[in-house]
């Protein structure tokens, strides 16, 4: 991603359904040579700005190698600090004078738990604020110093770490029959969201050739609550032998702040002997 002086750029990213989610990017101001740094980057999550106290990998002040000392997060402009560079190398490079002695210059990672949708597209902007910085100077070769400073970042995303926060589970019992006996399959759905999920809705994969039975498909009748469970099952019978994947199942519901998500168990694997 790449955002010129004066504009912002967007970008959609599937957040994870993890109880925990960050957004991470190593970004930098395009320069032809090491020249410092300002705060003129502005982030904002579905329409959220990220501040200050999101950053979790580093600490907000920071040190260059001449004692220099400077902050990430400018409360001032609302925006954070970028190194003017030309690669996301250099201020980390310990056998430069002006290197920045915390090291892990370029990398940001922030807390956007509370932000995203999980398991659903999230809208991020970037803001290159170049022009804010620019108007604070008189000298023209100052004011074109910003204007030539794209922001680049690469990569950008979102990560997830926890436990799924809305989980499906698929089982099978038992794994391991003869032919025309019987496994019971178990579905699962964990709510484990801050409030109710509604407007569920399950499909099921299709059994592959060899077994037989009712693949659920349907919605559930009644709100998921926070902290509660729903569970399904029916009968697969084995028609032959073999080793036969039962394919995820998959499920959409609603959260509380109204939108839809969609997530998907793992497989099953049952053999017949």
């Amino acid at each position: 991603m790449t955002v010129p002086y004066g504009e912002e750029s967007k970008t959609s990213l599937d957040s994870p359904t993890t109880s925990e989610v960050y957004l991470t990017m190593t970004a930098r101001a395009d320069a032809k040579t090491l020249s410092g740094g300002r705060s003129f980057m502005r982030i904002r999550v579905n329409g959220k700005n990220v501040t200050g106290e999101r950053l979790v990998n580093k600490n907000l002040n920071f040190t260059y190698g001449d004692g220099f000392k400077a902050s990430y997060w400018s409360q001032n402009m609302s925006a954070w600090y970028l190194f003017f560079s030309p690669d996301f190398v250099g201020y980390d490079n310990p056998k430069l004078s002006d290197h920045i002695l915390e090291g892990n210059a370029y990398v940001y990672k922030f807390n956007v738990a509370d932000l995203v949708n999980r398991g659903a597209p999230n809208e991020i902007i970037i803001e290159n604020i170049g022009d804010e910085v620019a108007a604070q100077y008189t000298r023209p070769e100052d004011i074109e110093f910003y204007k030539a400073a794209t922001i680049v970042i690469s990569p950008i995303k979102l990560e997830g770490k926890g436990v799924d926060v809305v989980q499906i589970t698929k089982e099978a019992a038992p794994i391991r029959i003869i032919v025309g006996k019987k496994s019971v399959v178990t579905l699962t759905i964990k709510n484990d969201l801050p409030g109710s999920i509604t407007d569920v809705a399950i499909s099921d994969a299709a059994l592959p050739y060899g077994l037989s039975g009712g693949p659920i498909k349907g919605k559930v009748e009644q709100p998921i609550p926070s902290g509660g469970s729903y569970t399904v099952s029916y009968d697969v019978t084995a028609d032959r032998t073999g080793t036969f994947t039962l394919g995820a199942a998959a499920i959409t519901f609603a959260d509380t702040t109204g939108n839809y998500q969609k997530i998907s168990s793992g497989t099953v694997t049952l053999t017949v002997i």
